[in-house]
């Protein structure tokens, strides 16, 4: 359980996944929070796409981002014991390149809970990344925090996002009715997820367990029933497949963890694009 006092520890020592030399298991790491990654942030949040379920517009000037992470920054200042925000910059190992962000907040010490946060760059939507940055912030949650409760609140029509916190083993807990409103006149209703301790812990016995072998049948009948298509064999993949996009990729995800019992770690996923791989990776 974590309290305050302990807290200023957590906080203010701790990078989730443990930074790039330590976590071996992710093609991301998360780095501290700091304005001396002003202009590569801002190089993507001029992407309107980014905005599209935020309730505030897209930065149009490096002014307006510099403005949004002060922001941030002052949400994480003060004393550690106080704190109930935290934000980390994202990036990729391989070139150390600027994907986006992540964070926990609104963390409540008395309920033992905390709600996540992210975005990343547009231009690596579908790449896998996002399953990764929620990977990283559920141990980081459920083992280094030791809390009970990890949630979220997204736009219903944000069917993207859904499916892939589906995919990363989130539960529907409801919807509140007209929760965002955008240029103070349109609102939209939100759809609230969550994941208890238990449920990670479960989650996490189950991946370790062997998997059994599945057959090509399973796999083309767990695609089939995403992609409403009779016609998929050994040959299909995301290439040749044209409503195989990223979207309906999340939830064939999530069809093989419903049918088949099958748990993809982040990696696994973004290499599952064809019914080949897919075989490969849960059968390996």
């Amino acid at each position: 359980m974590l309290e305050k006092t302990k807290s200023a520890t957590n906080f203010s020592q701790l990078i989730p996944g443990g930074g790039k030399d330590y976590d071996l298991d992710h093609d991301i790491y998360f780095s501290p929070f700091s304005l001396s990654a002003l202009k590569e942030m801002h190089r993507y949040s001029l992407d309107v796409r980014l905005y599209e379920f935020f309730e505030f517009e897209s930065f149009k000037t490096i002014n307006e981002t510099e403005e949004y992470m002060k922001k941030l920054l002052k949400r994480m200042s003060g004393s550690c014991q106080d704190r109930t925000d935290m934000y980390w910059l994202v990036r990729r190992k391989s070139d150390d390149y600027l994907i986006g962000t992540a964070g926990l907040l609104n963390l409540n010490y008395s309920r033992q809970s905390v709600e996540w946060g992210y975005g990343i760059d547009p231009e690596l939507w579908g790449l896998g990344y996002i399953l990764q940055i929620q990977d990283i912030l559920k141990k980081f949650t459920f083992e280094d925090l030791e809390l009970n409760r990890l949630y979220g609140i997204t736009m219903v029509k944000n069917k993207r996002t859904i499916q892939s916190i589906l995919a990363a083993g989130m539960k529907h807990e409801g919807v509140l009715r007209h929760y965002y409103c955008k240029d103070r006149r349109f609102f939209y209703d939100g759809w609230k997820y969550g994941m208890i301790s238990s449920d990670y812990f479960h989650e996490n016995k189950i991946k370790s367990n062997k998997c059994s072998s599945h057959s090509s049948d399973d796999v083309i009948a767990a695609i089939s029933s995403v992609l409403e298509d009779d016609t998929i064999d050994m040959d299909t993949s995301m290439e040749n497949t044209y409503n195989w996009d990223s979207l309906n990729h999340m939830a064939i995800m999530v069809s093989l963890k419903n049918t088949l019992g099958v748990n993809l770690n982040p990696s696994d996923v973004s290499r599952s694009t064809s019914v080949k791989r897919i075989l490969e990776v849960i059968n390996n």
